[in-house]
């Protein structure tokens, strides 16, 4: 499937998995190793310490009316919304994406993939983009929650590009139409590199189950790509 069929699927249902979007994204020999390493040097997310053991790194950008990018420095994070959970709310000072991840190959290449797929359904905005890379841990014989329930985020669009996992059992992320389990429209473990789930986050809700170690007498982790788009009023964005 190209990316103009992805686009259309979307248009047409809101939401799109793709287990094979590396294949869009071009691969080269050594890319998938270098890139995965990244996540072996996250931060632990201070803000959620008491709901989950969450490690991640932030990577920003503008997405101009013209379509250019401009980087955006700013580590200071607010979510759009609040969750349901027993975590810090407010502003989280994050730490900032490794500059070689930043200028990584693979990096460049799967941005310009999101963009080009969802090129078609954005405005003529501004638009934040927001690249979260995280890595939700379980300790021995301990189980960590990856996301707040069924829920939504605040944005306009996400992509959840699945990076790899140690030990851990499957985890499965799911699509809902509403916040009520009956309303499920997928339900599956990812487990191939870059394999995504996109989603119109004003529309549908998603979650994923909580990670967990297959091996009970060792640790477990599951790292993801998040790729978030949310559009800025004009006000904001001069």
């Amino acid at each position: 499937m190209d990316i103009p069929q992805i686009s259309a699927l979307l248009r047409e249902h809101h939401f799109c998995h793709r287990p094979d979007f590396r294949e869009l994204v071009n691969v080269e020999p050594g890319e998938e190793q270098s890139f995965r390493a990244y996540w072996d040097n996250l931060v632990r997310d201070e803000a959620f310490r008491t709901y989950t053991h969450r490690e991640r790194r932030i990577l920003r950008y503008r997405l101009l009316p013209s379509r250019q990018l401009q980087i955006d420095r700013n580590t200071a994070f607010k979510s759009p919304v609040t969750y349901a959970v027993n975590y810090r709310q407010g502003v989280n000072h994050l730490s900032y994406s490794e500059e070689g991840f930043i200028e990584h190959p693979l990096m460049h290449k799967l941005l310009a993939t999101d963009l080009a797929v969802i090129a078609p359904h954005l405005g003529e905005q501004t638009y934040t983009i927001d690249i979260h890379q995280f890595r939700v841990r379980a300790d021995v014989s301990s189980r960590s929650p990856t996301t707040s329930g069924i829920h939504q985020d605040g944005l306009d669009w996400v992509f959840m590009h699945f990076i790899g996992e140690c030990n851990t059992v499957p985890v499965v992320s799911e699509v809902f139409a509403d916040e009520t389990e009956h309303s499920r429209l997928l339900k599956l473990p990812m487990e191939k590199f870059l394999e995504t789930i996109v989603i119109n986050d004003r529309g549908f809700y998603h979650r994923a189950g909580e990670v967990r170690p297959r091996v009970e007498t060792a640790p477990a982790w599951r790292d993801v790509l998040l790729v978030s788009l949310r559009c800025v009023e004009e006000a904001q964005s001069a």
